[in-house]
């Protein structure tokens, strides 16, 4: 996780810290919508969405297109650097042997598996297994300790997921400190 953080404040060196989530803009929703995640120093956010080839199926070369929000900059959409996706919030995925479900995991923190798969009703979703019970991830939140904000080796102080559960359909959360 710092690597992860190392590169992404060198890559985009906040102007002021913000406290976690307070004044943070939700990305609009979209039909093949994973989750997302914003990290203390700016609003701008790195979505996660399915890359959907026909009903029920993923495209096998890029199952997961991954690009940020710009809000600091108008709101507007890029996509990730090489840097950004090599060594910050890339992902590896590998298809599951006999399924149309890929594992994967964000490149700078390995520790965290997940699963793209789609739910009943035909809807693409990232599954992880938090407290011991599979949870639909739709946020990542990474809280940056203030006095290291500016430097390239920031220290992680916390990391919160949020998501449902696939069945029930209520509200799931954990946080952790890497």
């Amino acid at each position: 996780m710092t690597r992860f953080l190392s590169i992404l404040l060198f890559l985009y060196l906040p102007i002021a810290a913000i406290n976690a989530q307070e004044g943070y803009p939700t990305p609009p929703d979209g039909r093949n919508r994973l989750f997302y995640i914003q990290r203390t120093g700016n609003t701008n956010t790195i979505v996660y969405d399915a890359n959907v080839a026909d009903s029920n199926s993923f495209q096998s070369d890029k199952p997961i297109n991954i690009y940020w929000i710009r809000y600091a900059d108008g709101g507007g959409t890029a996509g990730l650097s090489y840097l950004q996706r090599t060594f910050a919030y890339g992902v590896k995925c590998e298809k599951v042997s006999g399924t149309n479900e890929y594992e994967f995991h964000i490149v700078s923190y390995s520790k965290k598996k997940l699963r793209l798969a789609f739910d009943a009703k035909g809807n693409p979703y990232a599954l992880l297994e938090i407290n011991g019970k599979k949870m639909a991830l739709q946020k990542v939140f990474v809280k940056i300790e203030k006095s290291t904000t500016f430097t390239l080796t920031p220290k992680v102080e916390y990391v919160e997921l949020h998501g449902k559960d696939p069945q029930s359909g209520a509200a799931m959360y954990e946080k952790f400190k890497p």
